[in-house]
C-alpha cells in the first residue's frame, strides 16, 4: 500500500511538471512579439539597430521644431 501510494504521488508530480511545461510551451508562443526600444539609449547602446536610431533621431528632431 504504502509503495502504490509513492508510486501515485511521483506520477502526480511527473503529471503536473509535463503538463505545466507543455503550457508554458503553448502560452510562450502565443505571446505578442513587438519590441519596444528607449529612444534615451538608441545614440550608445550597441545592441539597438541602425533602423530603430534613425527613427529616433526623426522623432526627436519632430518634437525640437
Amino acid at each position: 500500500m504504502i509503495r502504490f501510494l509513492k508510486i501515485a504521488g511521483l506520477t502526480f508530480i511527473f503529471v503536473g511538471l509535463l503538463l505545466a511545461m507543455l503550457g508554458l510551451i503553448v502560452v510562450g508562443n502565443h505571446l505578442p512579439q513587438e519590441r519596444v526600444y528607449d529612444c534615451g539609449m538608441a545614440e550608445w547602446h550597441p545592441d539597438i539597430p541602425e533602423q530603430v536610431r534613425q527613427e529616433c533621431r526623426k522623432l526627436r528632431s519632430s518634437k525640437i521644431t
